[in-house]
C-alpha cells in the first residue's frame, strides 16, 4: 500500500441479524492517487460489485452516506441485503 493512493474500503454484513449483526471489512480497492477518478472508481464498485448474499441480484439502491461514503441496498428473489463502501486515501502506515 501506498501512502497519498485513495482505497475504497468495503464492508459486509459477515452474519447475525438485527443489533447483532456482525461487520467486516471484506475487501479493499487500490483506486489510485488522484481523487476524481478514485470517486468515479468507487461509485463503479457501488454499481457492480456482486455480495456473497443475496444470491440472485435483483436490482440494488445507492444511498450516499455522507461525503465519499455509500450504502449500497442490493434486491434479491426473495431476500435484500446491503453494504457500504467508502473512498478513503492512506495517510500513514507503520510497520
Amino acid at each position: 500500500m501506498e501512502v497519498g493512493r485513495y482505497y475504497a474500503l468495503l464492508e459486509e454484513s459477515t452474519g447475525g441479524n438485527g443489533q447483532y449483526a456482525n461487520w467486516k471489512l471484506t475487501n479493499l480497492y487500490d483506486l489510485g492517487p488522484e481523487r476524481e477518478a478514485a470517486v468515479a472508481g468507487a461509485l463503479q464498485l457501488a454499481r457492480t460489485y456482486k455480495p456473497k448474499h443475496p444470491w440472485s441480484d435483483q436490482g440494488r439502491r445507492i444511498f450516499e452516506h455522507g461525503l465519499d461514503s455509500w450504502v449500497v441496498v442490493v434486491e434479491g428473489a426473495t431476500s435484500r441485503h446491503h453494504f457500504r463502501l467508502s473512498l478513503t486515501r492512506l495517510l500513514a502506515e507503520q510497520p
